[in-house]
């Protein structure tokens, strides 16, 4: 089953069912459902909705043909693709169309078509992914000038020189707009011809062959007016969210508006994390599902009502359903009023069911049953009900044995005199009326699938299928007991010649996919799991966080960075693009809102009087200050300039070996490969070759790349590096002498060990250590029969060891 979650521009939970299926058959009932909950509550229907798919009339784009995604014509958009992408039916006969609003515009999710696009790239770590999104981004929204500059002025009253406004500051205080289609188009159509050809030094492309489908797919959204904002004057884009003094720098001057977006389905991901940790475990009862579901829908309107700080309505300092119903029918009683008005529960049933209890058309209903774990063994009494802690008079916030569950408590707006909106308490997502925009609603809707929530279907214990087995060791708590059950892995740096052949087959064998790294770790546990059995085995668990180290490792090892070799021109062309991406739009602005004038800074006070007249030696001597002040001030500038870094001279031509130094009589260029590093000399290579044949002394690398000669000169500086790796190997090792203190008869170490002939011991019945040196020994007794140099063993059996034992208890005392 799949959740479908509908939110309102307060992201407040409107509405909330499980369905089997995604149909607008599936659908109907819950919207028709929510369209007489807005008439009955006087309230206006949303204008706009923003979705996932399914925004526009169906069509259908051919496949591309073999190779055609390498010329540009074929990505290019002509009048003739205008023109049939705008023109038949346009609309969709989506649900939210059919019964609830014929008039709801439905818009595409910006976020979902920009993953689209993210998708078709060949691999997230590919050196220019990073840019391409960045690039795109910029290209999909416009920022407001006039909002950009009153954040650069914040930063100058801040002292932040140069003012340049970073990412999250401009998302926050910046708003931002959707041009329309004919700008949204060229912006994004510049970005694509920039990358569409673009490879890293490898040679492999940022694109997949499927990008150029993707990019007619996405095409005929953006010329249909998917994804651009609509033109409104009445300003829904945005709500004030106040203002807050800028890196906490008090003035007027420091204060920025805070600006927070309503359209998109940003929130719904945040709801479906949300979602995900109220259901517990992964092995749960329809019932339990749903009152979890349902509660946790309560607290997360509760929380957008807390969120939104209106000064008029009035809201309690904790969640509690059944407190607040029970203060709102003894305020009732007393004052004749509730105490949270904006929060209370009505016993009519507007008909619609929520969560497991929508009954979708087609399809067998998923039974609940809340009395099921009443049963009680016969044996034992069973024991007294206790008292409700709900007034009589109140309505029963969780009935005994009603098929309803958990109701939502949720803010209302002020009722009509001949109107009072009613709210079941079959209900967990009552309306959520707009609060801040009472002309215009909007409604974001988004399929969370049955793959990325948590299971919370029936399914038996006694079938339940075990836990899946975590790729990552760092869930794992099962390791052995002087771990502290822990399972340590290893960094790449201390991994085994096994792990690292068996992690480099993995990655070559799942090359250019998009999920690399996930694929890889879970290929490589299964292979750890598999050669557990084995002692001798030396592959060890690791985790994604290593294996993407690696990966970075490797890449800096080969030099594969997007800045290596990069032609100037080409530089120059990324700039300029994202220059004309960010300077702003002269067709599309952004009037949201009127923004109040800014308040100036007050003058500062004026200087006290000075307390006695200026002389002339006092201003011959504040020159003099100045003028030192100055003087010490040019050189502290001067003096990084002293320290220039120095480029090195071509032994050849005599230029420096930086490519962009030379006065241009050469051509240099470096150039690797793996662990070659070549440096190109245009006058070097044409005085080695002129008698072969080589003319140009001008020729530019990637002309001299084509030519027989680079072959050459590259097996040259292989055979040169192989040459010194082999010096190296065969020079001998430094000897390394004693280390320590010395024996002052045989000169090597004193202390005990395989390099050391002495014995650290000690004599039967005598205190003390002895140190026996057999050079020592041989020394003293060599006069009395000692013909050679004995071990410790040698020494015990032989007639001098008792001499030996006397003499040490004689040199003792």
């Amino acid at each position: 089953m799949s959740s479908y979650a509908i939110m309102n521009e307060n992201w407040m939970v409107v509405s909330w069912v499980m369905v089997q299926s995604e149909t607008e058959k599936s659908l109907g009932p819950m919207y028709s459902g929510m369209a007489k909950r807005y008439e009955d509550a006087g309230v206006e229907k949303a204008c706009f909705h923003w979705m996932d798919r399914d925004c526009c009339a169906p069509f259908r784009i051919p496949d591309t043909i073999r190779g055609e995604h390498m010329h540009w014509d074929a990505w290019k958009t002509t009048p003739a693709i205008v023109t049939w992408a705008t023109s038949g039916q346009l609309e969709n006969s989506c649900a939210s169309r059919l019964q609830y609003n014929p008039a709801i515009g439905v818009k595409l999710d910006l976020f979902h078509c920009m993953r689209r696009f993210s998708r078709e790239c060949t691999s997230e770590h590919h050196p220019l992914f990073a840019t391409f999104c960045q690039m795109l981004s910029a290209a999909f929204t416009v920022v407001d000038q006039e909002d950009f500059k009153n954040l650069q002025d914040a930063y100058v009253f801040c002292g932040i020189h140069p003012p340049n406004p970073t990412k999250k500051h401009i998302r926050e205080h910046c708003r931002t707009k959707v041009p329309q289609p004919e700008e949204l188009l060229d912006r994004v159509e510049k970005v694509f011809k920039h990358f569409h050809l673009a490879t890293d030094p490898d040679s492999v492309p940022l694109f997949k062959p499927s990008m150029l489908k993707m990019w007619r797919i996405q095409r005929v959204h953006i010329l249909r007016g998917c994804l651009s904002d609509p033109e409104l004057g009445q300003g829904i884009m945005y709500r004030h969210g106040g203002t807050l003094q800028l890196n906490h720098v008090p003035g007027e001057g420091a204060k920025v508006p805070v600006w927070i977006p309503v359209r998109g389905t940003s929130q719904q991901e945040g709801y479906h994390f949300h979602q995900a940790q109220w259901v517990t475990g992964t092995q749960v009862s329809p019932e339990l599902f749903q009152a979890q579901g349902m509660t946790g829908v309560a607290r997360w309107n509760f929380q957008r009502l807390v969120s939104l700080k209106l000064p008029d309505i009035v809201l309690p300092a904790v969640f509690d359903p059944a407190l607040m119903v029970d203060l709102n029918a003894t305020s009732k009683e007393v004052t004749n009023k509730e105490k949270y008005p904006a929060l209370y529960l009505s016993g009519r049933d507007t008909g619609e069911r929520f969560g497991l209890e929508y009954r979708e058309p087609g399809c067998r209903p998923v039974p609940l049953d809340w009395d099921k774990h009443r049963t009680q063994k016969r044996d034992e009494p069973a024991p007294p009900a206790p008292p409700s802690p709900v007034r009589a008079s109140s309505p029963v916030l969780f009935p005994e044995r009603s098929p309803s569950p958990v109701p939502t408590p949720v803010h209302t707006p002020a009722p009509p005199a001949d109107v009072t909106p009613s709210y079941s308490s079959a209900s967990a997502a009552g309306p959520a009326p707009s609060t801040g925009h009472p002309a215009v609603a909007l409604l974001k809707r988004e399929i969370f699938t049955e793959e990325e929530q948590v299971p919370g279907t029936a399914m038996g214990v006694a079938c339940a299928l075990p836990l899946p087995q975590r790729s990552s060791p760092r869930s794992a708590r099962t390791g052995p007991v002087k771990t502290g059950g822990r399972v340590f892995v290893l960094d790449h740096s201390r991994w085994t010649p096994p792990m690292k052949d068996a992690i480099d087959s993995l990655l070559q064998k799942h090359r250019g996919e998009k999920d690399l790294l996930k694929l890889v770790d879970q290929e490589y546990a299964d292979m750890v799991r598999l050669s557990a059995t084995d002692p001798n085995s030396l592959l060890h668990p690791t985790t994604r966080l290593h294996i993407s180290r690696y990966v970075k490792h490797v890449a800096k090892q080969l030099n594969t960075s997007s800045s290596l070799n990069t032609s100037q021109e080409r530089v120059l062309e990324t700039q300029q693009l994202w220059h004309s991406l960010t300077e702003g739009s002269d067709t599309t602005t952004v009037p949201v809102v009127t923004l109040e004038p800014s308040l100036v800074s007050p003058p500062p006070p004026p200087p006290p009087a000075l307390s006695t007249p200026l002389t002339q030696e006092s201003i011959e001597s504040m020159v003099r200050g100045i003028v030192e002040q100055q003087q010490r001030q040019q050189q502290q500038q001067q003096q990084p300039e002293q320290k220039k870094k120095q480029t090195k001279t071509c032994l050849a031509c005599g230029q420096p070996k930086s490519r962009y130094e030379t006065d241009g009589s050469t051509v240099h260029f470096f150039y690797q490969q793996g662990s070659v590093r070549y440096f190109y000399c245009s006058k070097r290579v044409h005085d080695t070759y002129a008698a072969e044949g080589f003319s140009d002394p001008l020729m530019s690398f990637e002309d001299f790349a084509r030519t027989e000669f680079f072959s050459r000169e590259v097996d040259a500086t292989k055979q040169r590096v192989a040459e010194k790796a082999e010096k190296r190997r065969k020079r001998p090792a430094p000897q390394q002498g004693p280390v320590g203190r010395l024996c002052r008869f045989c000169r090597m170490e004193l202390k005990q060990g395989p390099n050391s002939p002495h014995v650290h011991t000690a004599f039967p019945g005598v205190a003390g250590k002895y140190i026996y040196c057999p050079s020592k020994v041989f020394s003293v007794y060599r006069d009395k029969g000692m013909t050679k140099e004995m071990n410790w063993k040698e020494f015990q059996q032989s007639p001098f060891y008792e001499a030996e034992r006397k003499r040490w208890v004689e040199e003792r005392r």
